[in-house]
């Protein structure tokens, strides 16, 4: 997956020659923390509520807040905006993007194509997304969760079970566990068909010694949201 696949392309931006009091009420109005700075279909800086606070109070420490308003209306967004701006290109491997919001703990990233466009911008929410649609939320289905040994061979045999009850696998993960001695790995499988046949595959993975730790219909996950 790229990021292109997941940026949201409709992105709310300002220029760098309106007011940060402009870009405080665009961000108030659109519920977002971050804006874009566009010139010239270019992308300029990013300005951001932390930006507006931080700018602020070292630029007004002495007024009241009717100065202070006032001093916002005058300032542009190019005087408090960030040049420095970390962005990823729409061919970025979705995983790069995610560690990058995640060591930086960013809200979002720019979205710039090989002209300095911006193409879009890509969030944690969009993330948390692509999580769900990859996990198999939106398909009803039986989640099984299995404690797997860190063994060659062991997950081909897990699906092999599975297979041979002619159940359809919606979604497959695997995790290794924090804290954990031995390697092992959480894998947290998906599948749908006919309740006898996820009846009789979870008999026979029980049979082949596999740890299943849990059995859980989507449908009792979803009824706790």
């Amino acid at each position: 997956m790229f990021v292109k696949n997941w940026m949201r392309r409709e992105v709310i931006t300002i220029s760098p020659d309106e007011t940060i009091l402009d870009a405080k009420h665009i961000m108030k109005e659109n519920g977002i923390r971050r804006l874009p700075v566009v010139e010239k279909n270019k992308l300029a800086g990013i300005i951001t509520e932390k930006d507006i606070k931080e700018y602020s109070p070292s630029k007004a420490s002495s007024l009241d807040v009717y100065e202070l308003k006032r001093l916002l209306a005058k300032t542009l967004v190019k005087d408090a905006m960030n040049v420095n701006v970390i962005t990823v290109h729409p061919e970025t491997p979705i995983e790069k993007a995610a560690l990058i919001l995640r060591d930086k703990r960013f809200g979002g990233l720019p979205v710039v194509n090989d002209s300095g466009e911006l193409s879009g911008i890509i969030t944690a929410v969009d993330l948390f997304d692509i999580f769900v649609e990859s996990m198999g939320f939106s398909h009803q289905s039986t989640r099984i969760a299995i404690l797997l040994e860190d063994r060659k061979g062991a997950l081909a045999e897990m699906t092999r079970i599975i297979d041979s009850h002619e159940l359809n696998i919606v979604s497959l993960a695997t995790f290794f566990l924090k804290n954990t001695e031995g390697g092992a790995r959480d894998v947290v499988i998906r599948v749908n068909g006919e309740q006898s046949k996820i009846d009789a595959a979870v008999r026979d993975l029980r049979s082949a010694d596999f740890n299943l730790v849990s059995i859980i219909e989507m449908n009792d996950i979803m009824n706790d949201v």
